[in-house]
């Protein structure tokens, strides 16, 4: 990949001159993603980060006053309220620190499963800040990677330990080794980041590439499959994505439940649910005469082991329902 030369970092007018005139929040910012690859980039110079699972997030700072935002832009302060707090000692000016929300399970990984029960308080979460965008009216997002990188170290550095804000660490070269490591302690993969280039907001781009130790991602959840006796219960959600604006099947995913997951699924499919069924591509007639629709909004995380030859998601195992991202951005992730 050809390096990118970064431009000059420009500042705006509206940084502060003076301590009486007031911050102003930074806006939020579509986020660069990353592009699915299932081998390591070459080269010796590329940075290696954790692949996270949880929930992209924006953290907004202007002194004491923070905002978290989805990767859509929603504002989510709210929901993880106790972040606010040890984000705005980070600094007296203004910052935008693109990051992801994470609940952690007993062994210390990431765990999207356990978000759900985060939004309710019940779980503690960490914001693991990744890039840094924009600080005291900068546009560092226009600067190299690895310059972002060691200004957001910097900024971070002297972070409470048991704060729940954590930098994410990065190595550079030996891509091989991180990988085996993530894969062999049950992390999900890693993020392979270009070191000179500028980020890419709202770009799929290649700078960012990740690759996975499993096949994971979010499906539209178009049905679900009934008991074919007693009492309305989960027993498989039928599942598509979208591809040039059309609903594709992609199979159904029965197993990964708890009975409590059920529970809850149920309650949020029945709030949805419709007599009328989506315009979906692929779906057998079996299964679409069993299935209870529901409005194509919903969106459900599922690791899997391989895309089958006529586009069916194989071994599937269902992780979460996601409340972060638009159905209508969700495709099928192919290397």
């Amino acid at each position: 990949m050809p390096a990118v030369k970064a431009a000059p970092a420009k500042k705006r007018p509206s940084r502060r001159d003076s301590e009486s005139t007031p911050l102003i929040l930074p806006a939020f910012r579509p986020p660069q993603l990353a592009t699915l690859e299932r081998k390591l980039p070459n080269g010796e110079s590329w940075l290696y980060e954790m692949k996270f699972d949880g929930y992209r997030m924006q953290a907004a700072i202007a002194g004491d006053q923070v905002r978290l935002y989805t990767r859509n832009g929603h504002d989510w302060t709210r929901q993880f309220g106790y972040v606010a707090p040890s984000l705005a000692r980070l600094t007296k000016g203004t910052a935008l620190i693109d990051g992801e929300l994470c609940a952690m399970d007993e062994h210390g990984r990431t765990n999207f499963t356990l978000l759900k029960n985060s939004l309710d308080g019940q779980k503690p979460v960490v914001f693991y800040a990744f890039d840094l965008l924009e600080q005291d009216g900068e546009d560092v997002a226009r600067l190299p990677q690895l310059e972002r990188k060691e200004r957001l170290e910097a900024l971070l550095a002297n972070v409470a330990a048991d704060a729940p804000i954590a930098y994410s660490e990065h190595i550079v070269g030996d891509g091989e080794a991180v990988f085996k490591a993530m894969c062999a302690g049950g992390f999900e993969g890693v993020i392979a980041k270009s070191p000179t280039a500028r980020y890419y907001g709202g770009d799929r781009s290649t700078a960012w590439l990740k690759i996975k130790c499993v096949q994971r991602q979010e499906f539209v959840v178009v049905g679900w499959r009934p008991p074919e006796y007693g009492p309305d219960d989960v027993r498989g959600l039928f599942l598509a994505t979208y591809e040039d604006g059309r609903l594709v099947y992609r199979g159904g995913v029965g197993t990964g439940f708890t009975d409590k997951m059920r529970r809850d699924v149920l309650g949020v499919l029945q709030l949805i649910r419709t007599d009328e069924r989506p315009p979906i591509i692929g779906m057998p007639k079996a299964e679409a005469r069993v299935a209870r629709w529901v409005e194509p909004r919903l969106l459900a995380e599922v690791e899997y082991t391989e895309i089958t030859p006529d586009g069916l998601i194989r071994h599937p195992s269902f992780k979460g329902l996601r409340e972060d991202k638009d159905a209508l951005e969700v495709h099928l992730e192919e290397a």
